[in-house]
């Protein structure tokens, strides 16, 4: 055994700037969900909890108002169609928006307070930890 060396070895430290492929597949997965979650709730709240509210502008009700050009284009003819058949459609929009953005955000809270608690140290091995220096208010 040397003088500069030790015997025994130590684990070596997870690289830090790396996604692990489960948390990648996780958030691959909530992209899709979280919209098509929040789609489906306001689909729900506003055909079954606000009908009778003024939360609710009324020109969002029914269906919705397209410009004329959508209908004389072929291929926009059969998107055209297909969103003046959607009820509500503009409220649905609207207040899906409104649901992904609260779930993201409590989303981005919790993995947040999850990653600092199993996350990497802020530090590595070869860093120095910041000095602990308390410093007396100098008068003169």
């Amino acid at each position: 055994m040397g003088k500069y060396r030790t015997s025994s070895s130590s684990r070596p430290t997870p690289v830090r700037g790396q996604v692990p492929p489960l948390v990648r597949g996780i958030g691959c997965i909530t992209m899709v969900l979280v919209p098509v979650l929040s789609y489906g709730i306001a689909v729900y709240w506003i055909q079954n909890g606000l009908p009778g509210t003024q939360l609710i502008p009324p020109d969002w009700m029914g269906a919705p108002k397209l410009p004329e050009f959508m209908s004389q284009v072929n291929g926009l003819a059969v998107i055209a169609a297909f969103l003046q058949g959607q009820a509500n459609l503009t409220a649905n929009l609207a207040f899906a928006l409104a649901a992904t953005m609260i779930i993201g955000g409590f989303m981005v809270i919790i993995y947040g307070y999850v990653y600092s608690m199993f996350g990497p140290s802020k530090y590595g091995p070869q860093d120095v930890p910041p000095p602990r220096v308390k410093t007396k208010k100098y008068n003169r």
